[in-house]
């Protein structure tokens, strides 16, 4: 490691011990549980669109509350964010970032997907920010090397696709890409376990109006969960659906408070059992779960 990165990596420390409010540190107020703990196999939570700006204090006051109640969480082991984790790409963000993930330690396995926002949001120099992103994500302990990967956690794999572009509105995906996808998705396939798909894009907004190029190597596979962002849409029944044919959950953007938006601190937290997938939603701002959002997913 270089000086300059070693510097950057000691500053993203220092500041956000400095900056996670103190009651991070104070015993815990708010956790939560698996439905039914004795038969759950892996629990994980699901994030989207922290959205982390340099100079707004309070989006990163509500992204270390969060961390605080997964962090003190009882049985989960995963914490997924579904991309634009900053806000416009600068170091300054991605140290607050993932400074906060390298101190606070909210899971044992960090899933980041990366956004448009984390790539440039359209500015053109893809290249310089797919590198910036996944060296600060292995900093925080990603352990990736390409910004669409798998991990495979307590037997289930857990698949992050990524746009190669530096789009904003719509993701560019190569042949290549797909083709890993579907590599993944055959391996995956014969554990018989359910498999989790997490991309920063909801599954037809792909460019040029190629709207069912990754949903027709999805639609192939059983037992898959989609889960994306991006769009920012306040929680609704319509925000856990069926699109293109793939089961599909869109996150709102979990910090939308800190702007005086709609939503509070809203999340997903997944449970796994031998022969189901119980997904509810969370409302991490006031510490309950979000009464008729809860879904259940039978294993095939």
């Amino acid at each position: 490691m270089d000086v300059l990165n070693f510097a950057k990596h000691v500053i993203a420390t220092v500041l956000t011990l400095i900056l996670l409010p103190i009651t991070f540190m104070m015993p815990p107020t708010d956790s939560y549980e698996a439905k039914n703990p004795d038969e759950l196999i892996t629990s994980f939570t699901v994030l989207s669109d922290i959205h982390i700006e340099g100079n707004n204090y309070q989006t990163f006051k509500e992204f270390s509350e969060i961390l605080k109640e997964v962090h003190n969480s009882e049985d989960n082991d995963s914490l997924v964010f579904l991309g634009d984790n900053t806000m416009n790409c600068q170091d300054i963000e991605s140290i607050f970032f993932y400074g906060a993930l390298k101190t606070a330690k909210p899971a044992d396995n960090l899933v980041i997907v990366p956004g448009n926002h984390d790539f440039g949001n359209g500015t053109g120099d893809y290249e310089m920010y797919r590198d910036r992103f996944l060296k600060y994500a292995n900093f925080a302990g990603a352990d990736i090397d390409s910004p669409y990967f798998y991990k495979v956690i307590d037997g289930c794999y857990f698949i992050v696709l990524s746009t190669e572009s530096d789009t904003v509105n719509d993701m560019k995906i190569s042949d290549a890409q797909l083709q890993w996808l579907k590599g993944v998705l055959d391996k995956a396939a014969k554990t018989e376990k359910p498999i989790f798909i997490f991309n920063h894009y909801p599954v037809n907004y792909i460019e040029n109006g190629e709207y069912n190029r990754l949903s027709d190597v999805i639609d192939d596979y059983e037992n898959v969960l989609y889960f994306c962002g991006h769009t920012h849409a306040p929680l609704s029944k319509a925000s856990i659906s069926v699109v293109n044919g793939i089961n599909q959950v869109n996150i709102p953007k979990s910090t939308e408070h800190a702007v005086d938006g709609y939503e509070c601190g809203i999340g997903a937290v997944v449970e796994v059992y031998e022969d189901e997938v119980l997904l509810r939603i969370r409302d991490f701002d006031d510490g309950k779960w979000v009464e008729g959002y809860e879904y259940s997913y039978p294993i095939n």
